[in-house]
């Protein structure tokens, strides 16, 4: 395969890297991880009063980093360690993360390569694992080995409760206009939004129900949210109808099993070409370079996933004039 695939933007292509815990095999994007280090206990400075698996903090060019001891925290079974197939990995390994503005090492036991698929070999979790939250999203088999895809953002919620998705009645007064009016133009809005990710599902939905977005369809996966608006786009052209009136904007998540969220933006903006319904990248690889990438392929906005204000904002922006000029 050519290494220049993912130069391009939307093509549903995922670079990961596979390291290993207790025997088994995971993965996590590429675009997440800015370098992998040796792990070294002596540089490690315990810090009192922290959350279980943090282990304490290192020093890396000099920014003091924290580091996850990444088996702890997922409660693996060390037992299952044992075998030839381990025997390699003798040096642990710390993979240095940055994402949603924060940069955090991960403490795993080794890894195995660079792995490239597209994201339509990974399937989402079935519905009985994802009820319990789990801090995986997704899996993919590669030369019979089952990859998991682990839930980065999930951790750190876990660790740093200051990261979970919150919205305040004080953030909707601060917006201009009366709030009840705005509550009721609000639940006119019909929103599709897709994230792999269970916590932030339920977290975007407790929001948006607050704040009067009660009517949103969810996904945990890009392919679904797609087909949803496909299925829309062909009953407005049979119906001789704006696509506006069956939906009215899309949130997507860039990493998703089946289609990833800058490949539905692209989709929705070229094959279906529907420019003028208003999609919006809500991720937490928003960046410089990640926000060419959404501009690249039509996205109208993007927000930080830790922004939630500006999300609720930009969902205003781009739905309540025109729910107020058709009342």
């Amino acid at each position: 395969m050519s290494n220049t695939i993912l130069t391009e933007t939307g093509t549903n292509e995922v670079e990961f890297v596979e390291f290993i815990l207790c025997g088994q095999s995971f993965g996590v994007n590429v675009a997440k991880v800015r370098e992998i280090i040796s792990y070294n206990p002596d540089n490690i400075t315990s810090v009192p009063e922290t959350y279980h698996s943090v282990m304490g903090m290192f020093i890396l060019r000099d920014s003091t980093l924290p580091l996850i001891d990444l088996k702890t925290h997922l409660e693996l079974d060390d037992s299952k360690e044992a075998g030839e197939s381990d025997s390699s990995y003798k040096q642990k390994v710390v993979l240095v993360c940055e994402f949603n503005g924060m940069v955090n090492g991960f403490l795993v036991d080794g890894v195995n390569q660079i792995r490239r698929c597209s994201w339509g070999d990974f399937a989402p979790l079935s519905p009985f694992i994802s009820q319990f939250k789990p801090s995986i999203t997704s899996s993919v088999t590669i030369d019979n080995n089952n990859i998991l895809l682990v839930d980065l953002e999930h951790v750190l919620t876990d660790i740093y409760p200051a990261t979970r998705l919150v919205y305040s009645e004080e953030d909707d007064r601060k917006q201009v206009g009366d709030v009840e009016q705005r509550r009721q133009e609000r639940e006119k809005v019909h929103v599709i939004l897709a994230d792999d990710s269970s916590i932030v599902r339920a977290s975007v939905k407790k929001i948006t129900d607050e704040v009067g977005y009660t009517n949103i369809s969810m996904h945990d996966n890009g392919l679904d949210a797609y087909k949803q608006v496909q299925e829309f786009a062909e009953k407005a052209a049979s119906e001789e109808s704006d696509i506006l009136d069956y939906v009215n904007i899309v949130i997507s998540d860039i990493e998703m099993p089946q289609m990833d969220g800058l490949t539905v933006t692209k989709k929705i903006k070229e094959e279906l070409g529907l420019k003028n319904l208003p999609v919006i990248i809500f991720s937490s690889l928003i960046n410089e370079q990640m926000v060419e990438k959404c501009k690249g392929v039509g996205a109208d906005g993007w927000v930080n996933k830790l922004e939630v204000a500006d999300l609720v904002r930009i969902l205003d922006k781009y739905c309540l004039g025109r729910n107020q000029q058709d009342t």
